[in-house]
């Protein structure tokens, strides 16, 4: 799947130059985007569609590289969890309402607050009707977008180095 990419207060070229960075663009890339329903499995034989897809194929493509650390909880109660650590960079993958993004920025300030993190990277659609054609309407209005995403998390007091990636509804 293709992506783009934003800073937040952090510099491209050294965000750019940590390996867990270059691994997370490379499983991005390997994880094929479908403009129809995707569905994937879990080890157990359930079967899940759309969001709940996406993320089941990041989870295997992340355990395919290796080394990272999946479903990873940063406080119990109340509980922030993220889908990846590996060395401090913390991934969150984001097909949730728009409103979701500030529960994932305090998670983010509270790893960063408590030394627990280094970076945090934010993996949204960019455009959720147009990367879910087919989905009902009604569950995509509000999901949380790489607009959204930028124009809140750059423009909060608090600043956390993040990367934000946007995936594309292209392979």
């Amino acid at each position: 799947m293709q992506f783009i990419t934003e800073y937040i207060f952090c510099k491209n070229k050294l965000i750019d130059s940590f390996e867990e960075v270059q691994e997370i663009y490379s499983a991005i890339k390997s994880v094929r985007w479908f403009s129809d329903k995707v569905t994937a499995k879990y080890k157990t034989g359930k079967v899940v569609a759309w969001q709940e897809a996406y993320n089941r194929l990041f989870e295997i493509t992340f355990e395919k590289i290796g080394r990272w650390q999946t479903s990873t909880v940063l406080f119990q109660k109340p509980m922030h969890k993220g889908e990846f650590l590996k060395n401090g960079v913390f991934v969150e993958i984001q097909f949730g309402n728009s409103s979701t993004v500030y529960r994932d920025y305090y998670k983010f300030h509270y790893g960063f607050a408590n030394k627990l993190l280094t970076l945090v990277v934010l993996i949204v659609p960019t455009d959720p009707v147009k990367f879910f054609p087919n989905l009902n309407p009604n569950i995509i209005i509000n999901m949380a977008s790489f607009n959204y995403a930028l124009e809140h998390m750059s423009s909060l007091t608090i600043q956390v180095p993040a990367l934000l990636i946007g995936l594309l509804p292209k392979n």
